[in-house]
């Protein structure tokens, strides 16, 4: 690309934002931003000495915002761990391999920014130190950074309920289980070496501070769930987002267990704790959301909070459908994640995009579906305004970074293609990552033709293989699994026997 007199990249369709899309216009891109967003012979004319990449059988979009994510490295079920409900899976999940977390961000980033990501909300392990997390973080933000990408990084931990939702049961399920197996789980779940809440919450605001004047970069609180967190965690928590700003992400409501046991003895479901900490604001972000009554959504709409939908993850692990048309008719902003369980395990945001529309159908006049240009909304400026960073990426306008994605629509286009289509339903109902011809970060060329330009990715790989056999394997065996899921089964069945509302 030119260094003085900037580049002009045109389309069929410059698709700017979810709402608008342009026929046979260009994108101007000086110094890393967007600078022009016109017809081509207008951008022409007033930009004489710029490069011109021009092709009319592509469209130009922005890049997209994956608003929840985990980093697992080598696809689960490719370790043996198959996909199940939530409460065994973790245990299973556990057990992946234990790669080093930078080598783990290197292959996710790069995985992402070929599906056309360009900002991502790393939802991670905190672990046992702050040195510990210190580097995790800083890491994870040199990676996603390097290769282009906007990130906000939010390390949360499993201080409560390492085992079984109801708070303070850990040890009476554990009673339930052969020896053998107790001390596997209460040496992996329950006695692991954690960062003490205090040190935790410290940490995490002194990083915060360090990056809050980064464009591209955030450290959030990432408290893993309120019922794993504790009450006094949250207030702590609270005290700080307070004073500083400093945003919030959360999984809440994910499965139909952890609703029901969740609001166990004196604990009050998500949104009621997060609310009596102080923590229901526009500042914060809820993963998942899939059994949140209207009562709660109320509150969460009220308070301005976002819910990121996930509905790969949630059809993977058995955890239902999220109310999305309603929270969506409540005004809450929606963003939308694979959190490292996309339904193929290939992080195709256009597949992702393309299941939320199907299931966020509603027969209900009141609360209408998802169209094709609310999901790609959610995939784009919704994260985006998640994030914080809507006035620097999610969509095309003049003056943000110049994140965008080059697709091809030769296959889309077919033997046939009607004139007049829209391009957004067009793309949400037949694109494919496959389609991607390039990637551009900040106006630079980051992928092109399915290959990686600003990493190695051959080193990367080989370095994964090389981490995966190295790494001990830690997972239950397929009789211990079994045995795991049986008691679990069996502890939620009397648990719900019990506490059945009447």
């Amino acid at each position: 690309m030119t260094a003085d007199g900037g580049d002009i990249f045109s389309a069929r369709w410059i698709i700017e934002d979810a709402f608008h899309s342009h026929n046979d216009y260009a994108l101007y891109v000086l110094d890393g931003r967007i600078a022009g967003l016109a017809l081509l012979a207008e951008l022409k004319s007033r930009y004489p000495s710029a490069r011109v990449h021009s092709d009319t059988n592509a469209a130009i979009l922005p890049g997209f915002v994956n608003a929840h994510h985990h980093c697992y490295g080598v696809n689960l079920i490719n370790q043996g761990i198959r996909d199940d409900l939530l409460e065994p899976w973790i245990f299973a999940s556990a057990g992946a391999a234990d790669v080093a977390p930078r080598l783990a961000t290197e292959y996710a980033a790069m995985r992402l920014l070929k599906n056309g990501v360009t900002a991502v909300v790393d939802a991670c392990t905190a672990g046992h130190t702050a040195a510990f997390v210190e580097a995790k973080i800083r890491d994870k933000i040199a990676v996603y950074n390097g290769l282009g990408l906007s990130c906000a990084i939010a390390p949360g931990e499993r201080w409560h309920n390492q085992l079984v939702h109801p708070h303070g049961q850990s040890q009476s399920f554990l009673t339930t289980l052969p020896e053998v197996l107790r001390c596997k789980l209460q040496r992996k779940h329950v006695a692991r070496t954690r960062i003490d809440p205090q040190s935790f919450v410290r940490f995490l605001s002194r990083m915060h501070g360090e990056y809050r004047a980064f464009e591209c970069a955030d450290v959030w609180f990432g408290p893993t769930a309120p019922h794993w967190t504790g009450r006094e965690t949250l207030r702590d928590i609270a005290r700080e987002v307070s004073k500083s700003g400093q945003r919030i992400h959360t999984h809440a409501e994910e499965s139909r267990l952890q609703h029901l046991s969740a609001t166990a003895w004196s604990f009050q479901g998500a949104i009621a704790e997060l609310g009596k900490a102080g923590l229901l604001s526009d500042g914060l972000s809820l993963a998942h959301m899939v059994w949140a009554g209207e009562k709660d959504l109320a509150r969460v709409a009220e308070a301005r909070a976002h819910v990121v939908c996930n509905p790969s993850s949630n059809l993977r692990l058995r955890s239902g459908i999220a109310p999305a048309p309603l929270m969506k008719r409540m005004g809450i902003n929606l963003a939308l994640g694979m959190d490292g369980t996309s339904l193929a395990g290939d992080d195709d945001m256009f597949a992702e995009m393309r299941l939320a529309q199907s299931l966020y159908w509603s027969s209900d006049r009141v609360n209408p579906s998802l169209t094709a240009k609310d999901v790609f909304d959610m995939a784009t400026m919704g994260g985006a305004r998640l994030m914080g960073m809507d006035h620097s990426i999610g969509s095309l306008s003049v003056g943000k970074r110049a994140d965008f994605v080059i697709l091809r629509l030769d296959r889309l286009e077919g033997p046939w293609l009607d004139p007049g289509i829209d391009p957004v339903e067009l793309l949400v109902s037949s694109a494919k990552s496959a389609d991607i011809q390039s990637v551009f970060t900040g106006g630079q060329l980051a992928v092109s033709h399915g290959e990686a330009k600003k990493c190695d990715e051959k080193r990367i790989l080989q370095n994964i293989t090389d981490g995966m056999q190295r790494a001990a394997d830690q997972r239950l065996s397929a009789s211990e699994y079994a045995a795991v899921k049986s008691a679990l089964q069996r502890w939620y069945d009397g648990w719900l026997t019990k506490n059945a509302p009447q």
